[in-house]
């Protein structure tokens, strides 16, 4: 791993990614590529972000089209969250997230969009109530 941080040359960067993909199980290098292969990959809204994420790792259940779902939360930030999951969910479709606190006994009722998903689960944004 590079130590110091300061400039380096493309050419190493190229050679580091190319032995870490090396490294990969013929699994793992197709995920890279599908992930890669989509346009979203690059875009704003999925590689940076205007919110500062902490980690959050909590039991969140969630309604999709009248069914119950629940995963683990592992961060939050103002505008959304990442849930672990391994339900099948769409891009998208509209969730209603159980945010518990209180030391789980009470739950924040939020709806949300799914932005993104992968193999590990679904990015969601928390959707401003009408008013």
């Amino acid at each position: 791993m590079i130590s110091d941080e300061t400039q380096v040359g493309k050419d190493t960067i190229t050679v580091l990614l190319i032995k870490k993909i090396l490294e990969m199980s013929d699994e793992q290098q197709f995920t890279l590529f599908k992930q890669l292969s989509d346009p979203s990959f690059f875009s704003k809204s999925y590689g940076e972000r205007n919110e500062i994420r902490k980690s959050y790792v909590n039991t969140v259940e969630f309604e999709a089209k009248g069914n119950k779902y629940q995963g683990i939360s592992q961060d939050i930030s103002g505008s959304g969250m990442f849930i672990k999951t391994n339900e099948s969910m769409t891009e998208g479709s509209t969730i209603i997230l159980h945010i518990p606190y209180k030391e789980n006994e009470q739950y924040i009722k939020v709806p949300a969009e799914i932005v993104r998903k992968d193999s590990n689960g679904i990015g969601v944004e928390f959707l401003k109530k009408a008013e």
